[in-house]
């Protein structure tokens, strides 16, 4: 079996674990690192999380909308195709660098916004971004990660990039935005993928209707599953858990002890509003056709990211990797173009790019690494899916990441 080793950190220093840490939390941290060393896949980390937390907190990581068809049909789409590889290359070291609107990246692998984060894991947001620069790479933010950009910078030491919702519309975009850029991020995420919630069954069948909420009435509702889970309740209560309806905002202080999330319905005009008032660079995510992606290149996009929320919003929807060549062929000579649902190994990863993404965002694998094991988690999948790829580049004869193309891979079957 290869061994996974760390990627270098293209900052020179990693932002170290908090060095205050308890005794009591200095255990937990020797455990959660001992968890990680298990860890060989990114099922292995699905499997941990499913043993660390209550169902209805695993399966909000895990479900998707209605029938779960498109979230099927992401990790489908890539076996639907094949690599073409190129025999007695000879000795390769090949590398995975690459840059993403600018930034240099050492692994073509960024951690995407999730909602909700804190309540994975202690170590939360801030412990996923400091995996994230140890790695060499990036974490976006969400505004409903559950903790203040601000103090998920502090605790990280390291900046992150911010996804942007806003349900009271442009007033609070804008609040948000120059909150953002006062705390010194430099790149914007706007997702245009909720005008509405998608139907998500699982946490209905929990209890817990859309909007995802978790408060003192329904908490003793779900109280049996939290019971069983006594290690994940005891360490959340230790973190001091503040959540509020901002979740992420900049100069949010917490303090109402309720999670939630609401639609967030943007139009092109707003996207073009933001992008007037926004001084850094600025993604798009959750486009599926080349039209949309032109809208959003025409509205200002520096960037676009093809999605569709891990298939979490419209059931139905196009697998993304098989969305990702029209998307390209619409934009990819005057932007960006990333990839985010469906990817669960480094093949994965090498695939995408092959067919055309800058990178590839991932959510629900550095989520389950996230609520294995904190950062450490965070940390072994990301080394997990950089030996992935780095094998197979080795296997498939090429140098590197800039060397792929969609000669590299065909049909399957």
């Amino acid at each position: 079996m290869t061994t996974q080793q760390p990627l270098p950190s293209r900052t020179g220093s990693e932002p170290a674990r908090p060095s205050s840490l308890s005794g009591a939390a200095r255990l937990l941290d020797a455990a959660d690192a001992r968890a990680a060393a298990r860890l060989q896949t990114v099922a292995d980390a699905r499997h941990a999380a499913r043993r660390r937390l209550p169902p209805v907190v695993f399966d909000y990581i895990d479900g998707g909308a209605d029938e779960e068809v498109t979230m099927r049909a992401n990790e489908a789409a890539f076996a639907a195709r094949a690599f073409r590889p190129r025999a007695a290359a000879g000795r390769l070291d090949p590398s995975l660098a690459t840059t993403v609107l600018g930034t240099p990246l050492d692994l073509p692998v960024i951690l995407a916004p999730c909602g909700l984060a804190r309540l994975f894991h202690p170590d939360g947001p801030a412990g996923a971004a400091r995996a994230a620069v140890s790695r060499g790479t990036v974490s976006v933010l969400s505004t409903v990660a559950g903790s203040p950009l601000e103090e998920v910078m502090e605790k990280a030491g390291t900046s992150v990039w911010f996804q942007l919702y806003a349900s009271g519309g442009r007033p609070q975009a804008e609040a948000l935005c120059q909150g953002a850029s006062d705390a010194g991020v430099e790149v914007l995420m706007v997702t245009v993928d909720t005008p509405a919630l998608g139907n998500r069954l699982r946490d209905i069948r929990h209890g817990v209707a859309p909007p995802l909420r978790i408060d003192a009435h329904n908490a003793v509702q779900l109280g049996a599953q939290v019971l069983v889970k006594p290690r994940w309740a005891l360490r959340l209560a230790g973190t001091g858990l503040r959540l509020s309806r901002r979740g992420a905002g900049p100069g949010n202080d917490g303090g109402t002890g309720m999670l939630t999330m609401a639609a967030s319905p943007f139009s092109w005009d707003d996207v073009a509003y933001l992008r007037d008032r926004w001084r850094g660079r600025l993604m798009v995510k959750g486009v599926l056709t080349g039209d949309d992606a032109r809208r959003a290149v025409d509205a200002g996009a520096d960037a676009v990211v093809v999605s569709n929320h891990g298939g979490r919003q419209l059931d139905g929807a196009p697998a993304t990797l098989a969305a990702l060549p029209e998307v390209v062929a619409a934009v990819g000579d005057r932007t960006e173009v990333l990839l985010d649902s469906g990817v669960r190994r480094g093949s994965h990863v090498v695939m995408a790019l092959a067919l055309g993404a800058r990178a590839v965002l991932v959510g629900r694998p550095y989520l389950y690494g996230l609520a294995a094991a904190g950062q450490h988690g965070v940390e072994r999948v990301l080394d997990i899916l950089a030996a992935e790829m780095h094998r197979t580049l080795l296997l498939l004869g090429c140098p590197s990441v800039e060397e792929l193309g969609p000669e590299w891979v065909a049909p399957a079957g």
